[in-house]
């Protein structure tokens, strides 16, 4: 099998490095590299390449795809294919030199998904004959659905070591996600010839500590500081019970978070661990929580005193959303008369994500009149929740729910001018001002575990100002 003279990606090998092969095999390389310059630049292109190439000048290279560089660190030794002026010796090693067909090392191919692409059509484009390439594929199943790669994700494609002018294909791995490479091998064990299976990296943790002003907004003041959209939405969640976000935020509030981070031995970033310790000064209130595993073994977020952060029910069960109704008088937009409006609203584009407000029981889930679309949730003997106007339902009456539990989607059913949610408090039977309403916390820690938590956060605390002063602050505590 040879490399195919159409649309040729940008091939890279991580063989060791040499020096640029001589004579007839360069000739070769050079004949096979160039059939888009021969097009472009006459018929004598590759020939003026080939003379070029026994001279011990460079030879010229096709075009690489677009952005190919930005996408190729990935799993395993994949190199740095951005140097062009290693290709020479790159192309050089797809051939072997003349009289020494097994003195060259395995080739790898690397070629990165662009829209449009899928992973069979890109073994083929590489070279791998038709039926291989779909038992190559076939043999990710149980491992990896091919379906989820993306743009830029960037796969090696494994040939032995050339014998008479021909590669053998011995399989592809590539990188999903930093830190997991799913690799393919020839296996003559298996029904399709080839074995998969995932690698996990050895991982490190790390504790990270980020905090600064707020002068826009929450979001870009963490952002800018190095805070990932996990962790944010995380703290936000946490802090979410004392704080709303989009309507209590002002200039100069602060902010300060430190959480676990995963990384690979070379410094990737794979994913977050848990916020440790989180705070939030707002309007000169310093409002904090600390992480802290309860004797049951629950894991729950704390204030200084021992009180639980967390609330019996929410004041926004909505991400993202805008305040578009106040609760109480009201000109009605479609009935055009003056009355009592028994919840607030949150504008939202329709399909955005309903939460339960806390844990409990539906006894309502269908259409309801001006509500539309309607979700009625009982939470204990005093309060209940109710949700209107929704697009879709995604409970059924008689349901036990827990908070946060995604119930429905934001929609404009029932007597409504745009997609927005209704929400409302129910009170001992009365409906009363969801943004006024105060909650008691769910946890009260005492006693010996009171005790225990004072000493972790003494111990978090004196963390936390360990590592104060850095840009980004990292200290290694131990390994994955």
């Amino acid at each position: 099998m040879t490399p195919p003279t159409h649309r040729r990606r940008a091939w890279a090998t991580r063989a060791a490095r040499r020096p640029v092969l001589a004579g007839l095999a360069v000739a070769a390389i050079a004949a096979l590299a160039m059939p888009h310059a021969a097009s472009a630049s006459g018929p004598h292109a590759a020939d003026i390449a080939v003379v070029a190439a026994l001279q011990g000048a460079p030879v010229p290279l096709p075009a690489r795809k677009p952005d190919l560089t930005a996408n190729t660190e990935q799993a395993g030794d994949v190199i740095d294919v951005s140097a062009a002026e290693r290709e020479t010796v790159e192309m050089a090693a797809l051939v072997p030199q003349a009289g020494r067909p097994n003195d060259t090392p395995p080739v790898s191919v690397a070629a990165r998904i662009d829209r449009g692409d899928t992973l069979i059509g890109l073994l083929i484009e590489a070279g791998v004959d038709r039926i291989e390439a779909h038992k190559a594929v076939k043999a990710l199943d149980g491992v990896f659905d091919p379906r989820h790669m993306r743009p830029g994700h960037v796969v090696n494609i494994h040939f032995d070591e050339p014998d008479d002018d021909t590669l053998t294909f011995k399989g592809f791995d590539f990188e999903p996600t930093a830190g997991t490479c799913v690799l393919v091998q020839a296996d003559p064990d298996t029904e399709t010839g080839y074995g998969a299976e995932e690698k996990q990296a050895p991982l490190s943790r790390e504790v990270v500590r980020f905090g600064g002003p707020i002068t826009l907004s929450l979001y870009q003041a963490a952002i800018d500081a190095g805070v990932s959209d996990q962790a944010l939405a995380e703290m936000i969640r946490i802090l979410s019970y004392d704080i709303d976000f989009q309507r209590d935020i002002q200039k100069d509030d602060t902010f300060e978070v430190m959480y676990e981070r995963f990384v690979t031995e070379d410094g990737r970033h794979v994913r977050d661990g848990k916020v440790m310790f989180t705070a939030l000064t707002n309007g000169g209130e310093r409002i904090s929580a600390y992480a802290f595993e309860t004797e049951d073994g629950r894991e729950d977020y704390f204030n200084e005193a021992g009180q639980g952060i967390r609330k019996p029910l929410m004041r926004t069960p909505i991400d993202g959303a805008r305040l578009s109704s106040s609760f109480g008088m009201r000109r009605h937009p479609i009935l055009g008369y003056s009355r009592m409006h028994t919840g607030v609203d949150f504008a939202a584009p329709t399909g955005t994500p309903i939460y339960a407000a806390g844990d409990g029981v539906v006894n309502f889930a269908g259409r309801k009149g001006g509500y539309g679309n309607y979700i009625r949730i009982r939470h204990n003997g005093e309060f209940a929740t109710a949700y209107g106007h929704l697009s879709r339902i995604q409970v059924r009456n008689g349901q036990r729910v827990e908070q946060g539990d995604v119930i429905g989607r934001v929609g404009t059913t029932g007597m409504s001018t745009g997609p927005h949610l209704h929400y409302e408090i129910i009170r001992n039977g009365e409906k009363v001002n969801p943004m006024g309403v105060r909650f008691q916390p769910a946890i009260e820690l005492a006693g010996a575990e009171l005790q225990r938590f004072q000493a972790e956060r003494r111990a978090i605390d004196g963390l936390y100002a360990s590592l104060r002063g850095q840009t980004e602050i990292a200290s290694t505590a131990g390994g994955e």
